[in-house]
């Protein structure tokens, strides 16, 4: 048994094209997060107008929201490693523009504003293709422990880039901060060369539009995979929005502490964060339960009110461990299922609507929790009424799915 897991475990580590998936999103995930650190920093730092940091970050990610729709019906026309190749290309090809307009004193406010905008939308193109092609290069076996190691790296780079940032311009400038940024589409690039994925068929339909509207039925004419979509909207509008506005205005308002205390706090969510994507790619867990993923929800659900409760910095590293450990289960689990229960022809478009749910509801989660504390709720009660939400909702389809069986 213990020959046979190490054999599995080598014929998964040497398959040459999954490799150079994995370096591939880890750094275009590099990529956006130091991009997306130099655009703000330059924005308070250089140009020094705060008041246009929340225009060009909506420039930024905006447009890679809605525009990972039609990435994911591109994604299901043409080969996926060749959409992630182009993709890379085109952002390497915008950092070049934008250091070379810094590096002879023109980079305003317009310009950086353009340039976030192309960045966001040659990127919502690669997020789809690159989850798809995922199963094309490996068994369903797999999946889980791929999805472990691949969103292990992921939240890495999310988390390194702007520690990267700032290390960089702290010792440096903008201009090798850039140049960095460039090195790692152009290694994403190179990486997605490497890539050989099987062919699928695909009929196409009159038109993209077509397609789209197709794989928007599918998803909702799938009973599994129109409840993983609906989980997706309630994490990410009760949960993920709450929690990263939270954090920063607990320990301002709550805790009155400083900003070790808030670099403590969401340092331990996303040491969770890791801790459960390794926990869960070690036992390579596979349930497709909707039941169980009904639970850790409920889960995540208890700990957001207990959060809002806190009286002590200790008490919310505790809490955001075990919310980042219950986060990063969630994840891996709702992937797999996805991939292992969807057609493959409609992978691109499902992969789609997934990332597009995951990411699109947050800056409006934003707007209703600035608008709550515009009205004097206080964050503690506003943790607290989304916890208890998240916990209902659970709750009840938890109850109906035992009244179904």
């Amino acid at each position: 048994m213990y020959e046979r897991t190490v054999k599995e475990n080598r014929s998964f580590f040497r398959n040459r094209s999954f490799i150079s998936l994995w370096l591939a999103s880890t750094c275009s995930f590099l990529a956006l997060s130091t991009y997306l650190f130099a655009e703000q920093w330059y924005i308070l730092r250089v140009l020094q107008q705060e008041a246009y940091l929340g225009i060009v970050l909506m420039l930024t990610l905006l447009p890679r929201i809605f525009l990972m729709l039609i990435g994911g019906v591109i994604a299901d026309r043409f080969k996926k490693a060749m959409i992630m190749r182009f993709s890379s290309l085109f952002r390497l090809g915008f950092v070049i523009a934008l250091l070379f307009v810094y590096q002879n004193d023109a980079l305003g406010i317009v310009q950086l504003s353009l340039f976030a905008f192309l960045f966001g939308c040659i990127d919502a193109f690669f997020s789809p293709a690159s989850s798809a092609l995922l199963p094309l290069l490996l068994s369903s076996e797999d999946f889980t422990r791929a999805n472990a190691v691949v969103q292990t790296s992921n939240q890495l780079a999310l988390f390194s880039g702007p520690l990267l940032g700032g290390i960089l311009l702290t010792t440096y400038s903008f201009t090798l901060l850039f140049v960095v940024v460039g090195c790692f589409l152009s290694v994403t690039f190179l990486c997605s060369l490497f890539i050989s994925e099987r062919r699928v068929e695909h009929r196409r339909s009159t038109s993209a539009t077509a397609e789209l509207v197709e794989g928007v039925r599918y998803v909702f004419s799938e009973p599994y995979l129109r409840k993983i979509l609906f989980i997706l909207i309630i994490i990410n509008f009760f949960f993920f929005g709450p929690l990263l506005m939270g954090i920063p205005l607990l320990v301002d308002g709550v805790l009155h502490g400083q900003a070790l205390d808030l670099s403590y706090l969401q340092g331990a969510y996303q040491i969770g964060m890791l801790l459960g994507a390794a926990l869960i790619g070690l036992r390579n867990i596979k349930s497709q339960s909707i039941r169980l993923l009904l639970l850790l929800i409920g889960g995540l659900g208890i700990g957001l009110a207990a959060l809002g409760q806190i009286s002590t910095v200790f008490q919310g590293v505790v809490l955001l461990l075990t919310m980042g450990l219950l986060s990063a289960v969630i994840n891996v689990l709702l992937l797999t299922t996805i991939q292992a229960t969807s057609q493959q022809p409609m992978m691109g478009r499902v992969m789609s609507l997934v990332n597009a749910a995951s990411n699109g509801l947050v800056p409006l989660s934003y707007a209703l929790i600035s608008l709550s504390l515009y009205f004097h709720f206080t964050i503690t009660w506003i943790l607290l009424y989304c916890g208890i939400m998240i916990v209902t909702t659970s709750c009840f389809f938890f109850i109906r799915s035992m009244k179904k069986d």
